[in-house]
């Protein structure tokens, strides 16, 4: 099987508001484009409140992956079933897990900030375990550690925002603009991580077409 090609997304839409007036400004190649935006007045003002399905909270929560769901502040990946609303603390990465994905056979596996590329397996009626599989390519340790997902031949494609900074400091990342995330792939046969692309703008999430034909992944300072 082909393995997919990479798309890098290289544009990206923001607005910005004065006191004269409204525009959505397009970003693509370090040229602006201003776009005509319709005024305040012209906009419908009614907001929309999505109604509370339960009155549970999870404080940072950032990815979704079948019946999974983590907590990113305590590090728990809770688990919930969805017809009763009920959740619970699974499995805790001893981490901080940024990404989540499934692989055919049902493992878990996790993007996780502090530790690395992370494999979570649970056996009937014992406890999960969790594995590291990859924290480093060519000696340079993974410092946050972000997107992940898993293609249909078993090759994991995974994210690091920033070889420089952790995840208590990233922001500095973005201030210095400078190109300090990769884009990489985990063999599980082999057990071999190859760098894909590296000097990219805080590389975040990723995501492999249905077709399997290609991977594409965003830079968040872009």
């Amino acid at each position: 099987m082909a393995k997919p090609t990479m798309c890098r997304i290289k544009q990206c839409f923001f607005s910005t508001t004065s006191n004269k007036t409204n525009k959505i400004m397009s970003f693509n190649n370090n040229n602006l484009i201003n776009h005509s935006f319709p005024g305040t007045r012209e906009l419908p003002s009614r907001t929309t409140t999505a109604p509370t399905v339960n009155p549970h909270m999870w404080v940072g929560s950032e990815v979704v992956e079948a019946s999974y769901i983590y907590g990113c502040e305590d590090g728990w990946i809770k688990r919930i079933t969805v017809a009763d609303s009920v959740v619970e603390n699974w499995v805790h990465s001893s981490g901080r897990p940024l990404g989540l994905a499934l692989e055919k056979t049902g493992e878990l596996i996790v993007a996780d900030a502090h530790l690395g590329l992370l494999r979570v397996t649970q056996k009937e009626g014992k406890e999960p375990k969790v594995e590291i599989l990859a924290n480093e390519h060519d000696g340079l340790k993974f410092k946050l550690t972000d997107g992940v997902d898993v293609g249909e031949d078993g090759t994991i494609y995974f994210t690091e925002a920033t070889y420089k900074y952790n995840l208590y400091d990233f922001y500095n990342d973005i201030l210095e603009g400078e190109p300090h995330g990769r884009f990489m792939s985990y063999n599980p046969a082999t057990k071999k991580v190859t760098l894909l692309a590296r000097n990219l703008y805080f590389a975040n999430r990723v995501a492999i077409a249905p077709d399997q034909k290609f991977v594409v992944y965003c830079e968040t300072a872009m």
